[in-house]
């Protein structure tokens, strides 16, 4: 083994990119002007006006988008989640699985990537995983492509869907709830695509970052960093108003159904975004992968400095095992990693189902839930990582002092949490009633004749006073149907007993503004101080 192996090999800080799987030699390399290597281009593509573009700036450009493109996808599948469940009705454990999809896909690809990957063009491999996550909008988008808007869009889109599942009427709507073959199969398709999206972002994470420390001035590099992370929270915000937009478009493009976007039975179109997202996704990989393999001035900065060359040593097993063990003795890196997955595991559940959260606790509709979400992510995170930079270029504060903040982030975030639990509009204003077996029952002895069936459609109403609401106008006991300044009115209502025995659509609404304000309040202060750490933690990672 060279010297300068056993010197890394005793290195207490090493890190995942080209200096921990290659040796170093003292041959000058000194770039030429047709060099490859240091030219914007592929496959032997290289015209003049291209290498105005081999720069910091333009990779920093480029690698903030795709960050904002990868949060986007996230964001926007957040917010369409509840549709998806509605459209395909899925179970959450179900869901739950597939959005596990996505870090099986990082978890299995993420080493082969920093390890393969950091031994040749990082940037052409960036390129593939961005390519893989502009593929897996196509595919997410195919379960709309085979099954369409489904059953239950296409009766409310048509001229039966005047039926009002009144008591006593035999035209009542029935629906199947139960996981069938078009559910299953949908299942597996959005989770092959979110395994496509992991194996995509994998190699974002672990060679973007590498690729800019290893062509930036170390001190510029924090900077560089935080400015990345500040544009890539752009892309939360970005894909929730588009899911906001999207779903207050009717799932059966073109047609309107007799109820407005804040009817339970409202379906919207979460697919309409896909193929957009994977065009946009294929023009950022192809301009990845134009970048060389070392920017032009790093180049430059390594021949004055008579720096080492890099000459790539052969990939095999045991050189992976050796750079693996070399790894997990790094106690910061180790104790670091592990930080950040505890973290992962708290909060991706977390702002996945935020804006469902909002739908069924503070029963905002599905593009106001998702439109307040990606504010708050847009708003609050977004300052404090830009803070964050500002403080770790200018102040250059110690790796002691950084971990210690964290820390204290971290303790703050956690009881913010706690408090979360506490908040909330706990209104059950659903008429019914638990049996023996834990089963919500809403026959009663005013409805028990209508003939409301436990398969009915779901198609809340709300009494006058709005103190109830019921499953179904049938379950309301309700006879007859009028318009009153364009809003449907249920008549003779055997079960609502105020004297007036009428109910409106929709459930009733709920007033509990200061828990909102509450909630959101909490949310925003703890994401902005969690924030400010993300820029130090990064460079305690590649440090």
């Amino acid at each position: 083994m060279e010297q300068s192996d056993k010197n890394l090999l005793n290195c207490d800080n090493i890190e995942l990119n080209r200096r921990s799987i290659h040796e170093y030699t003292f041959e000058e390399t000194i770039p030429e002007e047709n060099n490859p290597n240091t030219q914007c281009g592929a496959i032997g593509w290289y015209p003049k006006w291209l290498q105005k573009l081999a720069s910091k700036k333009t990779y920093v450009f480029v690698y903030s988008l795709l960050g904002m493109y990868e949060s986007m996808i996230s964001s926007y599948l957040g917010g369409c989640i509840t549709t998806i469940e509605k459209r395909f009705k899925l179970p959450s454990t179900v869901l739950g699985i597939i959005g596990s999809g996505w870090d099986t896909g990082s978890m299995l690809t993420s080493l082969i990537f920093a390890y393969i990957g950091s031994g040749g063009y990082k940037t052409k491999w960036i390129a593939s995983g961005a390519l893989a996550m502009a593929l897996a909008c196509y595919v997410r988008f195919i379960p709309h492509l085979i099954y369409g808007p489904g059953d239950e869009a296409e009766f409310h889109s048509s001229d039966s869907s005047a039926i009002d599942n009144l008591c006593n009427d035999v035209s009542n709507v029935t629906e199947n709830c139960d996981l069938n073959t078009e559910g299953r199969n949908s299942a597996i398709i959005l989770y092959i695509g979110q395994i496509m999206t992991g194996i995509g972002t994998s190699a974002y994470f672990t060679l973007g970052a590498t690729y800019l420390d290893d062509n930036v001035v170390k001190r510029k590099f924090p900077f560089l960093q935080g400015l990345v992370m500040f544009i890539r929270l752009f892309g939360p915000t970005i894909g929730l108003m588009i899911s906001s937009y999207v779903l207050s478009i009717y799932i059966n493009f073109g047609k309107k159904p007799p109820f407005s976007n804040h009817d339970p039975r409202w379906l919207g179109a979460w697919y309409l975004a896909l193929i957009p997202f994977g065009c946009i996704g294929i023009i950022i990989s192809l301009c990845l992968s134009l970048f060389p393999r070392v920017l032009p001035r790093e180049a430059e900065r390594r021949r004055k400095r008579q720096e080492e060359a890099l000459i790539s040593r052969e990939i095999s097993f045991k050189d992976f095992k050796e750079t693996m063990i070399r790894l997990l003795k790094n106690p910061i890196l180790m104790l670091n990693s592990f930080s950040t997955v505890f973290f992962a595991i708290g909060g991706m559940g977390f702002w996945t189902f935020l804006p469902k959260y909002f739908e069924y606790q503070f029963r905002k509709s599905a593009s106001e839930a998702n439109f307040i979400a990606g504010s708050i992510g847009l708003i609050c995170t977004a300052f404090g990582v830009i803070t964050s930079g500002i403080v770790m270029s200018v102040f250059r504060p110690r790796p002691s002092y950084v971990a210690g903040w964290n820390v204290i982030t971290e303790i703050y975030q956690t009881g913010a949490f706690i408090a979360l639990a506490f908040l909330g509009c706990f209104r059950d204003d659903m008429v019914g009633s638990f049996n023996e077996n834990g089963e919500f029952i809403t026959t009663m002895s005013c409805n028990e004749n209508c003939g409301c069936y436990a398969s009915m459609s779901y198609s809340p109403v709300c009494s006058k006073d709005q103190s109830m609401t019921f499953f179904s106008p049938c379950h309301a006991g309700c006879t007859t149907t009028t318009f009153i300044n364009e809003t449907k009115i249920f008549g003779n209502c055997s079960c609502i007993d105020d004297g007036f025995g009428i109910a409106t659509e929709g459930p009733c609404p709920v007033s509990c503004t200061t828990d909102f304000i509450l909630f959101v309040f909490l949310i925003c202060t703890s994401e902005f101080l969690i924030s400010t750490g993300k820029a130090g933690n990064t460079i305690i990672q590649y440090r």
